[in-house]
């Protein structure tokens, strides 16, 4: 059996702009704004300090770890930044009242938002935050307005860049 704590944190996202402001639940920073998923929080960046080679009479590698604990003199891996992807949708059925929302204009204040400075993004279920920034173009994925208006909506995701692992 599953434990219903756990379920409603599943799709429960925060947000900040600074670490000196409280988070807000991304459900009412942007009205008509559903976070689908965050992927990204468990993930871990490629090896930047370890060289390897193996000769052609051997199928052992050498192998260089360039960095070294001070404290232990042990070799230390140091891993690139990995990133988080988060999809989202903007619809009017996730607004915050029965007043018809501006897709369009809601789904661009979401992505300014996400992409005007620093950013950080927690996620209780995880149980992790990220410092992040995007460095990379975004696009929507799916756009379809100029209908009834319970039927526009707009479907994106989008990349930031991992400043720090994970915490």
């Amino acid at each position: 059996m599953s434990n219903p704590i756990n379920n409603e944190l599943r799709n429960t996202y925060f947000v900040r702009k600074s670490e000196q402001e409280d988070w807000q639940d991304v459900t009412t920073l942007v009205n008509g704004v559903r976070v689908l998923a965050i992927t990204g929080f468990f993930d871990k960046g490629e090896p930047v300090n370890v060289y390897t080679a193996q000769w052609t009479d051997s199928e052992v590698e050498d192998v260089m770890v360039t960095t070294i604990d001070e404290q232990t003199q042990q070799p230390v891996v140091i891993h690139k930044n990995s990133d988080i992807s988060i999809t989202f949708i903007v619809h009017q059925k996730y607004a915050n009242s029965s007043a018809a929302i501006d897709v369009a204009t809601q789904h661009d204040a979401f992505i300014n938002y996400l992409t005007s400075g620093i950013l950080w993004v927690k996620s209780e279920y995880a149980n992790k935050e990220v410092k992040c920034a995007c460095l990379e173009k975004y696009e929507p994925t799916t756009i379809k307005l100029h209908r009834n208006p319970t039927s526009n909506y707009m479907l994106g995701t989008i990349r930031l860049h991992n400043l720090q692992p994970p915490n």
